[in-house]
């Protein structure tokens, strides 16, 4: 299963984030391994809980320096994101396969075209998403 370390990204202590991302990372914990119980493989996080600091240095490797196309509102800055590793595209295909099991567990993703070789679930729905809509969104 996935530990709240790695959420962490081995980096942060959990008793140093507010209380708020506290209980947004258990939330997010519990989706997760949901996911990753019925999925049955390893899962490797790539990225969890972000400092803006380590938000803006990830954008910037990216090539990507403009703050108006980096999104600052980002769920892994508040505990209620993560990426998980998918350089074969397994888990992209299981996720489009199981989608109804996703809906259940209240999770969404940014649409695959966006993540070639890693799934970013998150437990809040992205803006403009209504009960019936995609759980995929472009980020």
């Amino acid at each position: 299963m996935i530990s709240m370390d790695e959420l962490l990204n081995h980096k942060y202590k959990l008793e140093d984030q507010s209380p708020e991302i506290q209980a947004n990372l258990a939330v997010l914990l519990e989706r997760v391994n949901k996911i990753r119980a019925l999925w049955g493989q390893s899962m490797v996080v790539t990225s969890g809980l972000r400092t803006m600091e380590d938000h803006l240095r990830i954008y910037a490797e990216k090539g990507i320096t403009d703050p108006a196309k980096i999104p600052m509102h980002s769920k892994h800055l508040y505990g209620q994101a993560c990426d998980i590793s998918d350089p074969s595209k397994a888990l992209q295909q299981w996720c489009k396969d199981n989608e109804d099991f996703l809906a259940q567990t209240g999770v969404w993703m940014e649409n695959f075209s966006s993540t070639p070789n890693w799934v970013h679930f998150q437990y809040v729905p992205y803006g403009s998403w209504v009960e019936g809509k995609s759980r995929w969104f472009l980020p």
